[in-house]
Formats: C-alpha cells, sequence, structure tokens
C-alpha cells in the first residue's frame, strides 16, 4: 500500500514539473545589425531580479526592456515597459 502511494506521488511529481517545465517564458538579448545601423534589444532588470534570475535560471523576471539603436548620425536609447495584463 506504501509503494502504491508512494509512486502515485512520483508520478504526479514528474507530470507537474513537466508541465510546469513547457510555460516558462525565455529571455533573449537581440542584435540587428545592417550597413548603417546597429540594435541590441536587452530586458531591462533591477538588483532583485538579477539576485531572482541567478536562483531560478528558467523563470527568469524583468521590468521591460532596453533599446539601443546606433547610426552614423548617433546613439539613441530607448527603455520600454512591461505591458501589463
Amino acid at each position: 500500500m506504501k509503494k502504491t502511494i508512494m509512486m502515485l506521488c512520483v508520478a504526479c511529481a514528474l507530470s507537474l514539473s513537466a508541465a510546469y517545465a513547457q510555460d516558462q517564458p525565455t529571455q533573449d538579448k537581440k542584435k540587428t545589425e545592417t550597413e548603417d545601423s546597429k540594435t541590441k534589444v536587452k530586458p531591462n532588470t533591477t538588483v532583485k531580479d538579477k539576485a531572482h534570475n541567478v536562483i531560478h535560471p528558467k523563470n527568469k523576471r524583468s521590468h521591460g526592456t532596453k533599446v539601443k539603436h546606433k547610426t552614423d548620425a548617433g546613439k539613441v536609447k530607448a527603455e520600454t515597459s512591461p505591458a501589463k495584463q
């Protein structure tokens, strides 16, 4: 009886962890480069977010994005806020 209950608990834990792992968003740095301009997009994180991201690498947090656009004329920096849901 104990083995049956333990096996059911293990099966439930494995199925929940597999389902949880599929729903995690990813944060990627993006670079776009052409002949006359360069654009970098990175997540905008705070110190608290960075500490959380070190402990939970598959569940990263950020507060918007940072965009750097560089052309021959000059540099432009912009920060965007996350969309409220």
